[in-house]
């Protein structure tokens, strides 16, 4: 008597359990008998009507399907020569089937979209490979995807033909085709297109030298289409965004850099597309508000610094003037932009418009951040609720148009919002995060807010751009002041980096307990920065030894020091470092500043402690 095999019965069931999954849409799954790998030819059919489009299929049917640990995926072996076959030299679409036969569930997988097979398959030496089936790519639920991931493959089969064929031959076809010139036009829009597929590459990899001009390239470019220039201006903006900021350059050359590229992109869509022209809208609008945002921190800043240091009385009464006037400005722009984002989301031809929506939520960033530090929590509160009901419209946007990156974006800009894992913010950012449904794309924004945790902890993340705190700081309040920091020959930028670097003695008071460091000359330049800056430090600086009364000046503390230790503490039999956790900060600064202070104005011969001199 024959019986039927368990194998025998769970392919059954698979063909049996794919038919059920495909011919409900309409769909004509065709078995084949003899071929080459292949189970299943599938004709795609809209309604009684073939719309032209098909694929093969290799089922694999299972009672015991290997599962990830996250079940986000199903381990699948394919033999090597069939896994080549699949990937690499059908011309045809071709995808794997698994049927977990015990769950009656139908999964696809797309061999020819799978760079890391194909890589994998140019180098190994094995008799087989194990790709990975995503589980969330089920079927019949995800058959728009299974036919975008169709369309796809036929791009790529075609574009591997198109690079294999000769120049010449490749011209010679392309004479049979109607309408040359709409084919021209469409072949230029797809090379710049990839053009831009590498400026973006480069920028990731921070070749800013080499994306800039290719990007430029693609702008110039007579042939280039609007929608084209309108991405390789967006592309821009990011690498001089890049730029300014490894160079150091003061921050608020960011935002005057972000406001002339929106500026350019009003300019480059002012006939249209009008879904276009309405993000450039909105995107100058944003970057106005971000510069305003900048300039009421630089402000707030520069107050601190001379309340806080007992500054001059006059500069803070005009920046207090001036903050006003700003904080008028930003609150009258801020409702501009929320009037665009109401009427964004009412805007029939919106599906982009998400992702300019996030531009406003970062503008905003800066002046909560003030807010904030200033205890105007009520305040505070009513923007950041608002900024987050843009964040939501703009993933709203994002989920009806299909786009993810808007999606990523908005959660992003929502996290600019707070800085505290106990905000509606963040735990919105979180549970909008966990409702993505590629898992790659899922996975690298919940490291991002990860990240940004880390921040609010005042924790060091790697990849951060880590500028000069202080330098920055200085920056700031020279915006405030209207002071060009860029010029680096002039006195008093030199004078302020001397007085930033010697900011504090610390490293030097750590290396022996008898080293005090005072103000030496104070020239005009000194003078200056501190009447502005209301900091004490850009003049010379003084090594002393209260034990042995030596001393050495020299124009900044690192220089003093060097030769102070060559000359005296190098060979002292009485040297005595401090403990490796002692700290100059504090009360510790306050009581060792207390305890020197007539050795200082002793020595400088002042009862202020400070040398008044005419030349720096």
């Amino acid at each position: 008597m024959i019986k039927k095999t368990e194998e025998h019965e769970i392919n059954r069931d698979g063909k049996r359990l794919l038919r059920d999954a495909l011919e409900p849409l309409g769909w004509v799954v065709n078995d084949v008998q003899e071929d080459y790998g292949i189970d299943s030819n599938i004709q795609v059919f809209d309604g009684k009507a073939p719309t032209g489009s098909w694929f093969h299929v290799q089922l694999k049917s299972s009672a015991s399907s290997e599962y990830s640990s996250d079940r986000a995926f199903i381990s699948q072996k394919l033999f090597i020569d069939h896994a080549q076959h699949y990937a690499l030299e059908m011309r045809q679409p071709v995808l794997i089937v698994h049927v977990d036969t015990l769950s009656k569930k139908v999964y696809w997988y797309a061999p020819q979209l799978d760079v890391q097979l194909a890589a994998t398959l140019k180098k190994t030496k094995a008799d087989s490979v194990t790709v990975r089936v995503p589980t969330d790519q089920l079927l019949p639920e995800t058959a728009p995807d299974l036919l975008e991931a169709l369309e796809k493959i036929y791009l790529a089969r075609a574009s591997r033909e198109v690079t294999s064929a000769s120049a010449q031959f490749f011209a010679e076809v392309l004479e049979h085709f109607p309408d040359q010139a709409a084919l021209y036009s469409g072949f230029q829009e797809k090379a710049h297109s990839l053009k831009l597929r590498k400026v973006a590459s480069l920028f990731a990899e921070r070749k800013f030298n080499e994306a800039k001009p290719l990007a430029e390239t693609v702008l110039a470019d007579p042939d280039s289409t609007v929608e084209i220039k309108f991405w390789a201006q967006i592309e821009l903006q990011a690498i001089d965004y890049g730029q300014i900021l490894h160079a150091g350059m003061p921050q608020i050359e960011l935002y005057k850099a972000i406001l002339a590229h929106t500026r350019r992109l009003q300019k480059l869509t002012s006939s249209g597309p009008k879904h276009l022209k309405f993000y450039s809208l909105i995107a100058r609008h944003a970057a106005e508000l971000q510069l305003m945002g900048h300039e009421n921190f630089s402000f707030f800043m520069a107050m601190r610094q001379h309340l806080e240091h007992h500054g001059s009385p006059m500069m803070i009464l005009g920046m207090y003037a001036r903050r006003s006037e700003l904080t008028r400005r930003i609150v009258s722009k801020y409702n501009r932009c929320v009037r665009l984002a109401r009427y964004a989301a009412n805007y029939p031809d919106r599906w982009m418009l998400g992702r300019a929506l996030t531009n406003i939520v970062t503008a905003i960033g800066p002046y909560l951040v003030t807010l904030r530090s200033e205890g105007n929590i009520e305040t505070e509160r009513a923007f950041s609720g608002s900024a987050l009901q843009v964040c939501k419209l703009a993933v709203w946007i994002g989920n009806e148009a299909g786009d993810p990156d808007a999606i990523g974006q908005a959660i992003l800009s929502a996290l600019s919002t707070t800085q505290s894992k106990d905000s509606d913010a963040y735990h919105w950012a979180t549970s909008t995060a966990q409702t993505l449904r590629d898992p790659k794309n899922r996975s690298e924004i919940l490291v991002v807010i990860e990240r940004a945790v880390k921040r609010w902890k005042g924790e060091e993340v790697a990849g951060d751009y880590r500028g000069n705190t202080l330098w920055q700081v200085a920056q700031n309040i020279a915006t405030a002041l209207g002071i060009d920091l860029t010029n680096e020959n002039d006195p008093l930028v030199k004078g302020l980096r001397i007085a930033v670097k010697d900011d504090s003695p610390e490293e030097i008071l750590a290396n022996c307990e008898h080293i005090l460091v005072s103000l030496g000359a104070t020239g005009p330049t000194a003078r200056r920065i501190r009447q502005l800056f209301n900091v004490s430090t850009a003049g010379s600086k003084v090594v002393h030894c209260t034990l042995h009364d030596y001393h050495f000046e020299a124009k900044n503390q690192g220089t003093a020091y060097d030769e102070f230790k060559r000359a005296h503490c190098d060979s002292c039999p009485d040297k005595k470092p401090r403990a490796k956790d002692w700290r100059y900060d504090g009360e510790v600064r306050r009581t060792f500043e207390a305890r020197h202070s007539e050795f200082v104005k002793r020595l400088a011969g002042t009862p202020s402690g400070f040398r008044f001199t005419n030349e720096d």
